[in-house]
């Protein structure tokens, strides 16, 4: 009886240590894909719209990346010329996230007045919007397709151009960016960061 107990405990140390090990196993494989969940998910605070004001900088992984747009005017009016710088930084590196595409989606009332994709391999993209009370009822785009991102990149030294009715009326534009690649031409995100912000034309 007592050499029966003696194996039957036996067999039972045997199975609880696999159990521990399976649980082991299970938990590390969780942690593991949370990580990588993570790394390549943007969070919740990258979709957050921020009216009036520069939009939340987006978590991506262990990366904050902060949208910076400059308007050149900054008091934009109906007739004139725009210059506009858009670039995201890496805020551990205090630098430009190189590569990027984005989607650029401009409405307003609810009503969709441009949207399509733009990138760079320096990651600063700048658009030229022009001869906005022009004739036209659509835009012209002028730049090179990129083969890699199908998105629009400039010339060499030039900023891309857009000719055509945007930014002609008075009043509030919305200004949607999704953030499509970055730091390789080929590193697409599972999902796209997303910006939102106003623009004021007087």
């Amino acid at each position: 009886m007592q050499i029966k107990f003696i194996f039957l405990q036996t067999i039972m140390q045997v199975i609880m240590t696999k159990c521990r090990m399976s649980v082991v196993v299970f938990t590390s494989f969780l942690l593991l894909g949370g990580i990588v969940v993570g790394f390549y998910s943007p969070s919740q605070e990258a979709m957050a719209q921020h009216h009036g004001a520069p939009p939340p900088a987006a978590a991506l992984g262990d990366r904050k990346l902060t949208l910076d747009m400059q308007m050149k005017p900054t008091n934009i009016t109906q007739s004139g010329d725009v210059l506009m710088t858009i670039a995201f930084l890496d805020e551990e590196k205090n630098a430009n996230v190189q590569h990027v595409t984005f989607r650029m989606d401009i409405s307003k009332d609810e009503k969709h007045i441009l949207s399509d994709f733009f990138h760079d391999h320096n990651g600063e993209v700048k658009l030229m919007f022009k001869d906005k009370e022009g004739d036209s009822s659509s835009q012209t785009i002028g730049g090179n397709q990129d083969v890699l991102t199908n998105a629009w990149i400039a010339d060499p030294g030039s900023p891309i151009t857009i000719r055509g009715p945007v930014f002609n009326q008075s009043g509030n534009y919305d200004i949607g960016l999704d953030l499509t690649t970055i730091d390789n031409d080929k590193t697409d995100l599972i999902e796209p960061v997303e910006y939102h912000l106003d623009v004021k034309v007087s």
